[in-house]
């Protein structure tokens, strides 16, 4: 008969470890033939789980761990290290791909030292520049007019009889011919009322261009002292001293939009000696500092002003009495600021050095150093915007050579690396180049030139 093994490994409750079972106990058999031991058979044992253990207070108090790996104490700590040693690979993994994107998504950088040449310009260098409508070739500029006015109170002593004169602005028309018309001193302008009013100076008046009438502004004052003079605007003024040629009578005239004041007979308040003069010069002196700042404001990229060459006419505005004493002094400036196109102005100033302008642009560094001077007739004569300048400058400067930005990145794009210098000889602009290619491990300029940047290394002035 084979021996049951399970008998001899099954325990009595009595028996020790080891003991085989039926050595002290009465074995009896089942009806299906499987022994009975103690009433415990390999069909009845029951199987309890295994209660879950709970760490003691005391023992974590004390620091005590059981030394068995799969003790619930050790379980926590081995857990740990294990999420620290992924986070770390984790961290090290997310720098390492930070890195890497940052050199993946830079863009290719080309460092570029344009050319340049020192420029000493004197008195000998004339410049010529034609009015913008009028440019055929060379310089031309455009003209910007302003008007400004300030005002200064002078204190009062007693009184004085006063005969003062109305005056105000005109504009005058010269619809007769294409040749300018020049009017004399003294020349009246009659309103239709029969007032007279004379101009202190000669004039010049534009010639006509097709339908459209020359003119120029000017400013007249009453023939006499008086406030009948002090009219509104003037649709028409005539001019009597032409009426021997009916012609220049009815197509020589003139409109004012403002009113004329100014004119008084009588009494008002006494001022020493020179006070009025010296308000005027005083207020003179603030009304030159705002041109220069209003011209200021004009210089950008697209214009060149040189403070030198401003022309400012001032004039004297009539006196008004203060309510609490005093005599206030009006003063206005008519601002005529000549401006210049930056690119034609650096091209002229390369064509006076011997450069070849044909195949390069440029540029000046350094204007604010320059000083401008009228030359040629008295630029009192001259009307500006319609008439030809002539000046000179003195000072240095630096004559900058303009890069062609999208000829060289076509010229780039997708080239090896090699294939650089040559790339950059065939460019007169530029003095000295550098390239630095993103992502570093890359032998070639990226195929799209959006993803090449050009830096300029400005140049100073010498």
């Amino acid at each position: 008969m084979a021996k049951d093994y399970f008998q001899d490994i099954l325990l009595s409750n009595d028996n020790k470890v080891g003991t085989p079972l039926g050595a002290d106990k009465k074995t009896s058999g089942g009806s299906d033939g499987i022994p009975d031991v103690g009433g415990r058979s390999i069909r009845n044992i029951t199987v309890n789980p295994r209660a879950p253990r709970t760490r003691s207070m005391s023992s974590d108090v004390r620091g005590s761990a059981s030394s068995d790996p799969q003790s619930p104490s050790v379980w926590p700590n081995t857990y740990k290290r294990s999420r620290v040693w992924i986070w770390v690979i984790a961290a090290i993994s997310l720098i390492i791909l930070t890195v890497l994107a940052l050199f993946a998504f830079r863009s290719t950088k080309i460092t570029i030292t344009p050319r340049s040449r020192p420029i000493v310009f004197d008195q000998s260098v004339h410049f010529i520049a034609n009015p913008m409508a009028n440019e055929n070739s060379g310089l031309s500029y455009t003209i910007v007019v302003n008007e400004l006015e300030d005002t200064a109170v002078v204190a009062s002593s007693g009184s004085e009889h006063a005969e003062e004169r109305a005056s105000g602005t005109v504009v005058v028309f010269n619809s007769y011919s294409t040749s300018p018309v020049r009017l004399i001193k003294n020349t009246r302008f009659m309103t239709p009322g029969g007032l007279v009013f004379r101009v202190p100076a000669s004039v010049v008046i534009p010639g006509k261009k097709g339908s459209t009438p020359g003119s120029v502004q000017v400013t007249i004052a009453a023939d006499q002292a008086g406030e009948q003079y002090n009219i509104g605007p003037v649709d028409k003024f005539t001019l009597p001293g032409l009426k021997t040629s009916p012609d220049m009578y009815a197509d020589i005239y003139a409109r004012s939009t403002v009113s004329f004041t100014g004119g008084f007979v009588g009494d008002k308040p006494a001022v020493a000696p020179g006070a009025i003069d010296a308000a005027k010069a005083e207020i003179r002196t603030r009304l030159e500092t705002k041109v220069r700042d209003s011209a200021q404001s004009l210089i950008n990229e697209n214009a060149i002003v040189f403070l030198d060459l401003i022309r400012i006419t001032y004039e004297s505005l009539p006196s008004t009495t203060e309510a609490g004493g005093g005599i206030r002094v009006h003063e206005k400036a008519r601002v005529e600021i000549p401006v210049f196109p930056p690119d034609a102005f650096a091209k002229t100033v390369a064509q006076g050095v011997g450069e070849n302008t044909s195949d390069a642009g440029f540029k000046i560094e350094g204007l604010d150093k320059l000083t401008g001077k009228w030359s040629g007739e008295s630029v009192s004569k001259i009307s500006l915007g319609k008439d030809a300048v002539d000046f000179t400058m003195t000072g240095n400067a630096t004559l900058v050579w303009k890069i062609d930005s999208k000829a060289l990145l076509e010229a780039l794009a997708g080239r090896d690396q090699e294939a650089f210098q040559a790339i950059i000889t065939g460019f007169s602009s530029i003095q000295e180049a550098r390239a630095r290619i993103e992502p570093f491990w890359k032998g070639s300029f990226p195929v799209s030139s959006s993803d090449i940047v050009i830096e300029l290394v400005p140049i100073q002035a010498q």
